[in-house]
């Protein structure tokens, strides 16, 4: 997804009025915690959280930057009002 989907000129202009933070269970201390404390179980996996850090939902495995933007459109159309973006 590095390569493909974040690269992607659509999407950065699509993910410009999101926050996005990108962890490596890996490579990174804090992206093994946070890989426990959500379970995640295969890469890549996406997780949408509100404002107070709570999931909404998940995404999981690799998709195109136009399946994925229309993804993450349904997911916050559907918490409007529940989540600030």
């Amino acid at each position: 997804m590095t390569r493909e989907v974040y690269t992607d000129k659509k999407f950065i202009e699509f993910s410009r009025s999101q926050v996005f933070m990108r962890v490596f269970q890996d490579t990174e201390q804090q992206g093994a915690r946070l890989a426990s404390r959500f379970r995640v179980i295969g890469f890549p996996t996406l997780i949408i959280l509100d404002s107070s850090g709570h999931e909404i939902d998940r995404i999981m495995g690799f998709t195109s930057a136009p399946d994925l933007m229309e993804q993450l459109k349904y997911i916050f159309e559907g918490e409007a009002g529940k989540i600030t973006i």
